[in-house]
């Protein structure tokens, strides 16, 4: 475990030369900070799509289980980072953990790393030579910063580690290639063994001008219990952000959503609405984040037949990946009605809609999935809902807006074959 995931760098094939210490070194030093300085200062705002796939680690296992990815837009604004799903306008989390709403921490800021590194007067900075990094030469760098660095949280703990790694820059441009960094004196109230993160870099055009962004990266957390958990992230289709930016993407992922519109309609409570999704749903295909539609088979009130609505997908879970939670001495006693509990072999599709077409306008939705059938003539899937497993929790009923569809493993797929009832709710109290 301590070989898999003390540094990134292992995972890689480096190939270093016997050189000593450059006398030049001093001055070379000097160089690349201003470079460095100048690269961070000089970049525009601007928004990349982040595509994260997570994986876990499991002790006594050969490789990562994968569990799931994660699309969103990563906006670069005034010097900071925030997040947002792909085809919304609005950037506000700064941690894509709490936007997701569960699973590892993970990074994905541009330049904490690299101000850390370049722009703070307690990192020390070593020479180490010249060595081949993907088969192109390279000036390795070894950097140390002894105090609290870097900010780690587990569940409800949180604390800071001292900070070292390393860095690679091209010889002759002195652009930053590949950044490593790993957190060390970890305090031991975090329950974390070791956590390292490795950022490749290159250059991308934004407007007019050429920057030096992050193309990959990868986050690493080993835990106390020898469990650990892995985040890679592809950074791609950058471009600029201004303040009129309809921010939609040519090559987002999946569907795109249309900007919502500012009317302040509201859908009455108690409308039974069926819905079908647009597209089937492939949980080996498919991504937390991904934005989905559907269209009313049966509508109510003012809501006509056809209509869209819009949402996203929330969570994909293969519960064949989890690590099964020890059974408890004392089980508490069975409830009399006891919620749905998972089992191998079946994959939760959690999804979430938000907006409905509305008296030729977009409203909020509001409402809660309360039965789901194959529609007449189709096959029969063997999906069910109602509950999902929150922690070590079973939550029986769903928030508004969300339904939880659990379907096999061999077949992982909820689409248009399923009819979907909905009950419009008013967003306070029991149905």
């Amino acid at each position: 475990m301590n070989l898999l995931l003390v540094a990134v760098v292992l995972a890689k094939a480096w190939a270093q030369t016997s050189d000593a210490p450059s006398p030049e070194s001093t001055g070379l030093l000097a160089q690349i900070k201003q470079r460095a300085t100048r690269d961070l200062a000089s970049v525009p705002n601007f928004v990349c799509v982040d595509s994260i796939e997570r994986s876990l680690w499991i002790p006594g296992e050969q490789e990562f289980r994968r569990l799931d990815r994660v699309h969103a837009e990563l906006a670069h604004i005034e010097g900071a980072d925030r997040l947002s799903w792909i085809g919304n306008s609005a950037f506000q989390s700064r941690n894509p953990t709490v936007m997701v709403g569960y699973g590892a921490g993970f990074g994905g800021d541009f330049s904490d790393n690299r101000a850390l590194v370049f722009k703070n007067s307690l990192t020390n900075i070593s020479y180490g030579g010249r060595v081949t990094i993907d088969g192109r030469p390279a000036l390795r760098f070894e950097f140390d910063h002894p105090r609290g660095a870097l900010g780690v949280a587990n569940g409800n703990q949180s604390g800071f580690t001292a900070a070292r790694g390393s860095f690679w820059l091209d010889p002759q441009t002195l652009d930053l290639l590949q950044l490593d960094i790993e957190g060390y004196a970890i305090p031991s109230n975090l329950a974390v063994q070791s956590i390292s993160d490795s950022t490749t870099y290159w250059r991308v055009r934004i407007g007019q001008q050429i920057v030096l962004l992050p193309r990959y990266s990868e986050f690493r957390l080993a835990y106390a219990d020898g469990t650990g958990k892995r985040n890679a992230s592809v950074f791609s289709n950058c471009r600029g952000y201004t303040a009129d930016s309809a921010l939609t993407f040519a090559e987002s992922p999946t569907l795109r959503l249309p900007p919502p519109t500012m009317e302040d309609l509201h859908v009455p409570p108690g409308l039974q609405l069926q819905l079908v999704l647009d597209k089937t749903l492939d949980a080996k295909e498919v991504a937390v984040g991904d934005p989905i539609r559907a269209h009313v088979l049966k509508g109510d009130g003012g809501v006509r037949r056809g209509a869209h609505v819009y949402g996203r997908v929330n969570r994909i879970i293969n519960f064949d990946d989890l690590i099964p939670l020890p059974r408890p001495k004392h089980p508490p006693p069975t409830p009399k009605h006891e919620p749905r509990q998972q089992h191998p072999g079946e994959v939760l599709i959690q999804i979430e809609f938000s907006q409905i077409e509305y008296r030729r306008s977009r409203a909020p939705l509001i409402a809660r999935l309360i039965d789901l059938e194959s529609q007449p003539g189709k096959r029969e899937t063997g999906i069910c809902s109602f509950g999902y497993l929150d922690g070590d929790a079973t939550v029986r009923y769903d928030p508004p807006g969300t339904a939880s569809v659990y379907v096999s493993k061999d077949n992982p797929v909820f689409g248009r074959d399923v009819t979907m009832l909905w009950v419009t709710t008013s967003g306070h109290g029991p149905l």
